[in-house]
């Protein structure tokens, strides 16, 4: 019995571990994906301000050209802006899980009180996962049509 207790007290680490380093790889891309979304509305912004001036000024080639790096500017945003969505969404859901765990480790630990209220963590956490779950898949629906 030992021996598989020690077995599966590594593996439930090991696997803890790499959770975590995922969840932080997640996080990570949500503020890189934040970022891209911002500088490329600033550049869609600015393009688009500039190309009007080139139309203004009967230089149509510029100003099509300008109009199409907004254009492009403003598709980047809005991939930034979706991925920053499922990466909010995706660690909502660790942390209710890991408030899952931790209602758990405290029944075992017979502190019925803790488990309560890492339980109702795990249920507010669960809560708002599924609501940024939702709000990203009304977003994709809303840019597929």
């Amino acid at each position: 019995m030992g021996h598989n207790s020690t077995l599966g007290d590594k593996l439930s680490k090991s696997a803890h571990s790499l959770g975590q380093k995922a969840l932080r790889v997640t996080r990570r891309v949500g503020k890189v994906a934040d970022s891209v979304a911002d500088v490329s509305k600033g550049v869609a912004a600015i393009s688009g301000t500039l190309a009007a001036g080139a139309a203004m000024v009967g230089a149509e080639p510029v100003a099509a050209g300008l109009l199409g790096v907004a254009a492009g500017a403003k598709a980047l945003e809005g991939v930034s802006r979706g991925v920053s969505m499922g990466a909010s969404a995706i660690t909502g859901g660790v942390d209710a899980a890991d408030h899952t765990v931790r209602a758990i480790d405290q029944i075992r630990a017979g502190n019925v009180v803790g488990a309560i209220k890492e339980g109702e963590r795990a249920v507010s956490a669960g809560e708002s996962a599924s609501k940024k779950g939702k709000s990203f898949k009304k977003e994709i629906e809303r840019r597929r049509k």
